[in-house]
């Protein structure tokens, strides 16, 4: 991975722009690149999925698009000093935030695999759940400063009981450093009632501010408890825990903490017919809840198809000779034909390495092909969408089984990565956004 990376960096900050006129001409040495036109073929797989490519800037566009017109800018808060029995740092970091398309709430990481335990009301109708962990510094807690630029995880849901309201989701590439919330030991029902007129704490995400610790009171333990979620979306029963913590919607998945920082119930929902009537669902019914067989969707494992690109086969150089001769390498036989593409040798080693096109026939270039340790298989792609001369997009090819599995993209277009992005299990959907250090 880490040499994959480095040659795309690399690549990245050699060809930062280029000028097209009669040869192009990109920013390094005075030495000429261009070695000539020809005439090239791509094998036809994921990596030439322009489209899908694109659209990696545009929905990461949207998203901060869609923060700064709905979200709340918030006051500077304070470090939350800690209480007695409770390390407050391990249980915020513990508790994440989650956002989707049509919803936000918050959850409890339960293990350092990263399994998350959040309500199902949480994550229900969702087409891509996105996770932020805690951030380090202060400012970047807020939910404005969440959105622009801040690393969050794609998750997967593994298991949910809509009845109870519950929900697993998981994040992939978990970084080891994850903190869990521990579950308290209360063999039933009766015996958590021991609870009743004890304080408890609650950490959630109340209208959007971040990160929210709240203590109070745990009023009674309620047996099968009934109730609705907004819009009568759905219908729910399960033990609960009463109490008067203020929540608001964005505490929903959220942990309720006993005095020494365990876990006894998720906060799911609040009665805004009277004051303070606030309930979670209760230890005893989680635990049942992850005991129970976890539906978990199986997917196909992405084709393996390389990249291959060929030139004519009167070609001279030996490997682009082997290539043209051994039809097997690509089974498939689907290829795309740039018959006008400019070929350089970045290395200046005698062997082309790098090839340009103009997909669109516009007379402008905006997609090179590179085949950096030229074997024939094209490890990386580089875009530039607006032809204004700088590549926004350099898509890589880690394991050259022709789907991209991580991408490069400089948003603001000053010759710099800004994000990286990961699609782990190459299904055609980005798992993990961050920062570029």
């Amino acid at each position: 991975m880490k040499l994959i990376l480095s040659i795309v960096l690399s690549i990245f900050f050699i060809f930062p722009s280029y000028a097209y006129d009669e040869k192009i001409k990109l920013n390094r040495t005075d030495s000429k690149i261009i070695s000539g036109e020809t005439k090239i073929k791509v094998s036809h797989n994921n990596m030439l999925n322009f489209r899908n490519i694109k659209q990696i800037n545009k929905k990461f566009a949207s998203i901060e698009y869609a923060a700064k017109e709905t979200s709340l800018r918030f006051n500077k808060r304070g470090k939350i000093r800690k209480f007695k029995s409770i390390n407050t740092d391990d249980l915020l970091e513990a508790t994440v935030y989650i956002a989707h398309e049509s919803g936000m709430g918050a959850g409890l990481i339960i293990n350092g695999d990263g399994i998350i335990l959040t309500n199902w009301h949480v994550i229900e109708g969702a087409k891509k759940i996105k996770v932020w962990l805690l951030p380090k510094e202060l400012i970047k807690r807020e939910e404005d400063h969440l959105w622009d630029f801040h690393p969050f995880y794609i998750a997967k849901v593994i298991h949910m009981d809509k009845k109870k309201d519950l929900a697993l989701i998981k994040i992939e590439d978990a970084p080891n450093t994850l903190k869990v919330i521990k579950f308290s030991n209360y063999k039933n029902i009766e015996n958590l009632k021991n609870l009743i007129g004890k304080t408890a704490h609650a950490i959630g995400h109340p209208k959007g501010h971040t990160w929210s610790f709240n203590t109070g009171y745990i009023n009674a333990i309620r047996d099968s408890y009934k109730w609705r979620t907004k819009g009568d979306r759905g219908r729910h029963k399960a033990n609960v825990v009463q109490h008067q913590i203020p929540i608001s919607p964005g505490n929903s998945g959220g942990p309720l903490l006993d005095n020494f920082g365990k876990l006894i119930g998720v906060n799911t929902f609040y009665s805004a017919e009277g004051q303070n009537l606030n309930f979670a669902v209760e230890i005893n019914d989680i635990i049942k809840f992850i005991k129970a067989e976890h539906v978990v969707e199986n997917k196909k494992d992405p084709e393996i198809k390389p990249t291959w690109i060929t030139r004519k086969c009167k070609d001279k150089k030996s490997y682009i000779t082997k290539k043209c001769k051994d039809k097997d390498k690509d089974p498939s036989g689907v290829k795309k034909t740039y018959p006008d593409a400019k070929s350089s040798d970045a290395n200046n080693n005698g062997t082309d390495d790098t090839w340009y096109v103009d997909t669109n026939n516009n007379g402008i270039i905006d997609t090179a092909f590179i085949d950096e340790d030229e074997d024939g298989i094209i490890e990386a792609i580089m875009i530039d969408e607006n032809e204004n001369r700088i590549w926004e997009i350099i898509i890589g090819d880690q394991d050259l089984d022709g789907n991209p599995d991580i991408a490069l993209m400089d948003r603001n277009e000053d010759g710099k990565t800004d994000v990286v992005a990961y699609d782990f299990n190459q299904d055609g959907e980005w798992d993990k956004f961050e920062e570029a250090s």
